[in-house]
């Protein structure tokens, strides 16, 4: 990650360079790591752990749209667009970019089987919940916006990973080399995009700095604890646990700045936003990390 940093701000990676790579990770090589965690033996011990986890994910997004909107309100944020934009960031974590790398990368490529029961329900929550944040002004339909995200390559995998997993399907060494060859450089080549990334952004401007502030100590702080106490209470463990909570821990997803635009809002708010609470991830995620093995979470 250091590396892909100071490749970025020494120019030796160029935005454009850095958005191919991105492109390149999170439609190419991320759709064959969720396939390849599929690659396993059937057992009914990991379709119960797959429903536990839907439901435990089910759970923690319930609540912390709930906690999002009873300390994101018309009393203390009457700009009705950062509220938007508060909400939504709070809300919904970069689960796909940097979700499932980390995942990987901490946990083993064997804990994205448990990243993708977390990828579903972001998906449904985001494409319902999180689409009506925003006054839409596109005349596309609910559905049809529900149907783009079914498109994404990232579902598309988890489905089809999904059913390899169910039906035990041996996929021939033709498709299986190419896999496992792309899948064996997530993990660098991740931690050198992210870093490249972080590298990259910038702060929009400071007139709006406290408001940024609290809703990336909500993202990256509140809500993940929240979680993590949710997590404790349910009969979910091991990788499972740990892998939902990591991707409940990442920072605010790159889609409320593009949500911004549809609508025409203003995006020095979603943008610094972003860059904050994606800054802040290198220091939030170990500590909530610290805090769950001090109550033995996972165990």
């Amino acid at each position: 990650m250091l590396l892909g940093f100071l490749t970025g701000r020494l120019g030796m990676i160029h935005k454009e360079t850095a958005k191919d790579l991105t492109n390149f990770l999170l439609y190419i090589i991320s759709p064959c790591l969720i396939v390849n965690a599929y690659l396993v033996g059937f057992s009914m011990k990991r379709l119960i752990e797959f429903f536990q986890a839907i439901v435990a994910v089910t759970l923690v997004y319930s609540v912390s749209i709930i906690v999002s909107h009873l300390i994101i309100n018309k009393k203390f944020f009457k700009d009705q667009e950062t509220r938007s934009v508060l909400l939504y960031g709070s809300a919904y974590s970069n689960a796909g970019f940097m979700g499932i790398p980390l995942v990987s990368a901490i946990l083993g490529e064997s804990a994205v089987f448990f990243s993708v029961p977390y990828l579903v329900v972001c998906n449904f929550f985001m494409w319902t919940h999180g689409v009506a944040l925003f006054s839409i002004e596109h005349k596309r339909s609910l559905r049809l916006r529900f149907l783009d995200a079914l498109k994404n390559p990232n579902v598309i995998a988890a489905f089809i990973g999904f059913i390899i997993f169910v039906s035990g399907i041996k996929l021939p060494e033709l498709v299986l080399t190419p896999i496992k060859s792309l899948v064996s450089v997530n993990t660098p080549l991740s931690m050198v995009v992210v870093g490249t990334n972080l590298g990259a952004i910038s702060f929009s401007g400071k007139k709006n700095l406290k408001t940024v502030v609290f809703g990336t100590f909500a993202r990256n702080i509140l809500i993940p604890l929240i979680c993590l106490f949710i997590l404790l209470s349910v009969p979910i463990s091991g990788q499972a646990a740990w892998a939902i909570l990591i991707m409940a821990s990442c920072p605010v997803p790159a889609v409320v700045v593009l949500f911004s635009l549809l609508n025409n809002f203003d995006t020095e708010v979603p943008t610094s936003y972003l860059c904050l609470s994606t800054l802040c991830t290198i220091f939030t995620l170990p500590l909530i990390i610290l805090v769950a093995q001090s109550l033995g979470y996972g165990g």
